[in-house]
């Protein structure tokens, strides 16, 4: 099953704004004058943004959850999940939203995501591996 990220509106505006920036500085690299350096960084950080803002998703197969931010990519077993509670840190994560869920796993390990459809997430989640514990 996968569920996808929520969006806040501030979050798009601030990718937007770069990849229509990167976009402003290719076309100059390219057409007011050439530079192959400016032209390879520009594709290479415009990809990077647009994967993350249309390629954030959580995945759930067997007993595994699968995060993808972009080009970047964690696995989880959903056996090793302690607790989820609720998070609105700011701080990067593979979320595209401040209303994000902690994940407690593993020993002392933790991540933030924040799933559209939070309650189907979880109650996956919790059909997986009834001992999860869900703080509000």
């Amino acid at each position: 099953m996968v569920f996808t990220s929520r969006k806040d509106l501030w979050m798009g505006i601030i990718i937007w704004t770069l990849i229509v920036a990167f976009i402003w500085v290719l076309y100059q690299s390219t057409v007011v004058q050439i530079n192959l350096l400016a032209i390879v960084t520009m594709i290479v950080m415009i990809s990077f943004l647009a994967t993350i803002w249309f390629n954030t998703r959580y995945k759930i197969e067997n007993h595994t959850l699968n995060i993808s931010y972009g080009v970047i990519k964690t696995t989880i077993d959903i056996l090793d999940i302690q607790s989820i509670r609720h998070t609105t840190n700011p701080f990067v994560a593979p979320s595209l939203s401040v209303h994000r869920i902690e994940i407690n796993y593993g020993t002392y390990q933790t991540i933030q995501i924040s799933p559209k459809d939070l309650q189907a997430f979880v109650d996956v989640l919790q059909k997986k591996n009834p001992s999860i514990q869900f703080v509000n």
